[in-house]
C-alpha cells in the first residue's frame, strides 16, 4: 500500500524552484513573492509545472489554473513555495560578475602547487 496524501514532488523541481526564486530575488531586488510571480511568467513555467503536478489526477486542470489566475498562484507561493525556499536558504546564488571572479579564483589554485605540473609533465614512449 502507498503513502496517503499529496504525492511528493521531485528533488529536481523543488531545486529549481528555489533557485530562480532567489536568483530573480538577488538580480532584480524582488522579495520573495514578487520573484515567484516573476517566475511565473517565464516562457519554461508551464513545463516545470507540468513536471510538478504529473502525480496528480487531472494535471492539465492544475497547470490551467495555476498559469490562468493570480488568486491560485499567490495561494500556491503561500502553501508551498515558502516552504521550498526554506529548505534551500543556505543556497548560494550568483551574480555574473561573482561567477567570473570564482572561476578566475579556481583557475588560478590549478596552476600552484603540485597539481600544476600535472598537464607538462608528458610520458615518454
Amino acid at each position: 500500500m502507498g503513502k496517503i496524501g499529496q504525492p511528493k514532488i521531485t528533488f529536481f523541481v523543488r531545486f529549481i524552484i528555489a533557485y530562480k526564486v532567489m536568483q530573480y530575488q538577488k538580480r532584480y531586488n524582488l522579495t520573495p513573492f514578487k520573484a515567484w510571480m516573476h517566475l511565473t511568467k517565464h516562457s519554461g513555467f508551464e513545463k516545470l509545472m507540468r513536471e510538478h503536478f504529473k502525480n496528480k489526477e487531472f494535471p492539465d486542470h492544475w497547470i490551467s489554473n495555476i498559469l490562468s489566475s493570480y488568486d491560485v498562484r499567490k495561494t500556491f507561493y503561500k502553501n508551498h513555495i515558502r516552504k521550498i525556499i526554506e529548505q534551500f536558504k543556505s543556497l548560494k546564488i550568483k551574480t555574473p560578475k561573482e561567477y567570473k571572479e570564482y572561476k578566475a579564483k579556481i583557475k588560478a589554485n590549478k596552476l600552484s602547487g603540485i597539481a600544476s605540473l600535472k598537464n607538462i609533465v608528458k610520458k615518454t614512449r
